[in-house]
């Protein structure tokens, strides 16, 4: 029996029946059946948003039993396997996060257009706007459920008040503000969902990269059970969402069953990318050259034994073909602060003649930081940019970790290290410190790829929790680097270098939720 579609929209054009037309085009694209033949309902509530209104229904209450012990632990698995088996389906990686935000990251549009703010702050809006929608759905069966925009939030609303005879297939939010902490005040929805609902198969949640709605991240740190996917580039309008071949593929999984075909989505990476390895190994030997000559007497000569054989590696191994010390820096002098930026923080949290290990003290790192600055033509006041940018973002995202030092540990003798992951979250985030204090362009790929990259981490400790020790090392490095990139964004949040900020100040006008 094929599910019926339900469709709940969001708010300014997006409630007409074009959405139907996208989605078909896009089933038939990924090689799906259209959808002719499919049962669709989407339940019509623009005035019952726009306007006040003299029903008077109650909240309708939630029919999902509260499942404990080895039944909640059943669900559990059932919706962990059937989301494993939709992410393999889909080859995506997930997005989301751990940390709450504050209010004030609620988007704008949110708190200015009358639709969202009555249905959110109104509790007759949101118990007149369920009424009708519940009263547009069959009384039983199997039905796929999918929402754009703040119709995600009717549908989490919807989805523990269903009758008891639905059995939800699968659930599909696009564009979805959940994420968002300020939007659930005064709402059940986030403890009613704190566990998967024992009728619902899996919830998939797309957001875009360039929507603003979403603020460019998922919601599975509101709703850890869900699978987050983000689609570079998208925009908030649901055709440019329902057109996507992932949100298509997903759909047709849930109404016909599964393709041979996958959809392949393209990996971020967390690491820094340097397009030039050999710019990159000639800046660290002339990085180490200088640490070398501000190192005390007593260990200078032990750190220069280790960059000889460093560089002998480095040389043979890349064909380097300067070997004078320093290189030569006539090749470097055409970079600027922006192509220098990354490579050079790179550099300065790096121990340039791994994998031997000198005490490096903090004061001949600064300097020689401070002198390849100057060797490769910048000023000497863009190494105190780098310098401040590192330490804010070592304190914020690794606050046991003493800034001044960068990145040493607060007692020499303490046995942790930084995590490669927050290693990596401290560059991106110092490199964006950076350019705003240079008054340099902001990347936004570092947010989304943070974003990204928390998601990946969030999903990895979602499939180990269940079977393992709360305190296993596995659990507890996958819950560090979760606070670490969650530390992150909320350091570019709160510096409004999130896109997000960027988006807003384009669409005031909230034409993205019209159009």
């Amino acid at each position: 029996m094929t599910p019926t579609l339900v469709y709940l929209h969001g708010i300014g054009a997006d409630h007409d029946d074009a959405w139907r037309d996208v989605l078909d085009a896009a089933l038939r694209a990924v090689g799906y059946p259209g959808l002719d033949g499919v049962e669709c309902r989407a339940p019509k509530y623009p005035n019952t948003l726009r306007y006040p209104s003299d029903e008077h229904h109650p909240l309708p209450p939630q029919t999902v039993r509260s499942l404990t012990g080895d039944a909640r632990d059943e669900v559990r698995w059932r919706v962990e396997r059937a989301t494993a088996d939709l992410e393999r389906a889909l080859s995506a990686h997930t997005a989301g996060r751990m940390t709450p935000l504050v209010a004030e990251t609620v988007p704008a549009v949110m708190k200015v257009l009358p639709q969202a703010r009555r249905y959110l702050e109104d509790d007759a809006t949101r118990a007149n706007t369920l009424h009708r929608v519940l009263a547009a759905l069959p009384e039983s069966g199997p039905i796929l459920l999918l929402a754009h925009s703040l119709g995600s939030i009717l549908a989490a609303d919807l989805i523990t008040r269903l009758p008891v005879d639905i059995e939800v297939v699968g659930m599909i939010t696009l564009g979805s503000p959940a994420g968002h902490l300020g939007l659930h005040k005064g709402s059940d929805r986030l403890e009613a969902l704190r566990e998967p609902p024992p009728h619902l198969a899996w919830w998939l949640n797309v957001w875009g990269g360039a929507d603003p709605v979403t603020g460019m991240r998922g919601i599975s740190h509101r709703f850890p059970w869900v699978l987050d996917i983000g689609l570079p580039n998208v925009r908030h309008p649901m055709a440019n969402y329902l057109g996507s071949a992932t949100v298509a593929s997903a759909v047709g999984r849930a109404l016909f069953g599964s393709l041979s075909g996958e959809i392949a989505v393209s990996e971020v990476s967390l690491e820094p990318q340097i397009d030039d390895v050999e710019l990159h190994a000639y800046l660290l030997l002339t990085y180490a050259y200088f640490l070398a000559g501000h190192l005390p007497e007593k260990r200078r000569s032990r750190f220069r034994a280790a960059l000889e054989v460093t560089r002998a590696d480095l040389t043979e191994r890349l064909g380097l073909t300067d070997v004078s010390e320093p290189p030569d820096p006539a090749r470097l002098r055409t970079l600027s602060k922006s192509t220098a930026l990354l490579p050079l923080l790179g550099i300065a949290t790096t121990n340039p003649v791994a994998p031997y290990d000198v005490a490096i003290n903090t004061a001949a790192r600064r300097e020689a930081l401070h002198d390849l600055v100057i060797w490769v033509g910048l000023y000497s006041g863009y190494s105190r940019s780098l310098q401040q940018a590192l330490t804010q973002a070592s304190t914020a995202i690794a606050p046991t970790w003493m800034d001044r030092a960068w990145l040493r540990p607060r007692r020499p003798s303490a046995l942790s290290r930084l995590d490669p992951v927050e290693l990596a979250a401290i560059r991106l985030v110092a490199a964006e410190l950076a350019r705003q204090r240079e008054g340099l362009d902001s990347d936004p790929q570092v947010y989304s790829t943070l974003a990204r990259a928390e998601s990946d981490v969030l999903r990895d400790r979602a499939r180990l929790v269940p079977y393992s020790e709360p305190r296993a090392p596995a659990v507890r490095l996958l819950e560090r680097q979760a606070r670490a990139l969650a530390r992150a964004l909320h350091v570019l949040e709160k510096r409004g270098l999130n896109p997000t900020v960027a988006a807003r100040s384009e669409e005031r006008d909230a034409g993205a939720w019209s159009r």
